[in-house]
């Protein structure tokens, strides 16, 4: 059965949030992903769909980062782009970041 989570507090540590999103884009898969499957078999159905909104709203702001690709490699690129959403978000955990930046990463190259 699925696990309850915390509404998402951008400010504030937010692990459960963290952790849905872990699963969402990665969910033990080779390439990083939004995976809203893996996400409803973690969790439940209703759960997933009530978090759906607010992890699609997480990756799509990592994306919409601007990069400046003339001064940055896709390796620099992603490391400043992972250390604006921990300014932006410092309730996301070291694990959710590292999955944002693959999957920020992996969408880039």
């Amino acid at each position: 059965m699925g696990r309850t989570l915390v509404a998402w507090d951008p400010g504030g540590v937010n692990e459960p949030i963290s952790q849905a999103l872990v699963v969402y884009l990665s969910a033990g898969a080779s390439w990083p992903r939004k995976d809203p499957a893996a996400l409803a078999k973690a969790l439940g159905p209703e759960q997933a769909a009530k978090l759906l909104p607010t992890l699609d709203a997480l990756a799509d702001e990592m994306l919409d980062i601007p990069v400046n690709w003339t001064d940055h490699t896709l390796r620099s690129g992603t490391a400043e782009a992972v250390a604006e959403m921990r300014v932006r978000h410092p309730g996301l955990t070291g694990e959710a970041l590292r999955q944002l930046g693959r999957y920020f990463s992996y969408t880039w190259k």
